[in-house]
């Protein structure tokens, strides 16, 4: 429930930023710090930033945020297109530290939102099939 708070008050303000994209494509993700795996996690945080910053541009967001306890991590991704979330799965799939990625966190929930298309759903399914599309909503513009 927490999560789901937390993209209620991030995603308005971020989407709003975004009010010229014709389909952005935002992936969400609930983690859980894997058993003996919390030493370094936040180094390991700064390292995955920095690496996505350097060798994505089309990357629009990508934060982490970490409970008090140290124990869950949700992570947000907001790219312009499904081509720009492809490249991203693809470098995912190549890049060094996705065997460290998938040993440190358990992922508990990972949504996509967006128009996703056929494509995108392929090279997302070994990690989620939860596709959501918008249903109705508003955003305000600053007056």
């Amino acid at each position: 429930m927490k999560s789901l708070f937390l993209s209620v008050l991030i995603l308005p303000g971020l989407l709003f930023g975004m009010h010229h994209e014709k389909n952005p494509i935002i992936f969400y993700l609930d983690l859980e710090i894997a058993d003996g795996k919390s030493d370094g996690v936040e180094e390991f945080v700064d390292y995955l930033v920095a690496a996505v910053n350097e060798t994505e541009p089309k990357t629009m967001y990508y934060k982490y945020w970490i409970s008090e306890d140290k124990k869950n991590v949700s992570l947000m991704e907001v790219y312009h297109s499904n081509e720009d979330a492809i490249f991203h799965m693809n470098a995912f799939a190549e890049a060094p530290h996705r065997d460290k990625f998938l040993e440190t966190f358990i992922v508990k929930s990972f949504q996509v939102l967006g128009d996703t298309n056929d494509d995108l759903k392929n090279a997302m399914e070994a990690y989620t099939n939860d596709h959501r599309t918008l249903m109705n909503g508003f955003q305000r513009k600053n007056k």
